[in-house]
């Protein structure tokens, strides 16, 4: 790994900590965007980021289940590889939808339970309602619009 791309990797690790994740969840994320080949094993990511199996296979787990990396294995080989392909972005990117609308029912349960009370204690958590029903609304369409050009671009048939 060179200079930047060690730099890169280890700035991902420090982003997706500020988003509640850990250093090495974008650590490893980091370097599946970057690396060659584009599928790993846990051997090999382990070796780059100077982890333990352990570390690369909890954090592994997290990302699988975030959708954002792949687990794929290979027939005659028990090693699992990872990767980082585009269409786990169109996955990423149509988990974002479900997360808002999550907040948005959260909120709304939210608001029931408090129905007795007046409009100004029930302020903050309808503008949060609004807030998280208008991206939910807004979502589906910038990602077909993002699939759209994408497909355009690569000749794919979505």
């Amino acid at each position: 790994m060179t200079d930047a791309e060690s730099r890169f990797v280890e700035e991902m690790g420090q982003m997706l900590a500020s988003y509640g994740m850990t250093p090495m969840s974008g650590r490893m994320w980091g370097w599946l965007l970057i690396c060659e080949p584009p599928e790993q094993t846990a051997a090999e990511i382990a070796d780059a980021l100077h982890a333990s199996r352990g570390a690369i296979s909890g954090t592994a787990r997290l990302l699988a289940n975030a959708g954002m990396i792949r687990r794929t294995t290979r027939r005659g080989d028990r090693r699992e590889y990872f990767s980082a392909p585009p269409e786990t972005f169109e996955s990423f990117l149509e988990s974002a939808g479900r997360i808002y609308r999550q907040f948005r029912e959260m909120a709304e349960r939210g608001l029931e339970a408090m129905a007795d009370r007046p409009p100004e204690s029930r302020a903050r958590l309808e503008e949060f309602r609004d807030v998280f029903a208008f991206v939910e609304r807004e979502v589906p369409a910038v990602i077909d619009r993002f699939l759209r050009e994408e497909a355009g671009k690569t000749g794919r048939k979505d």
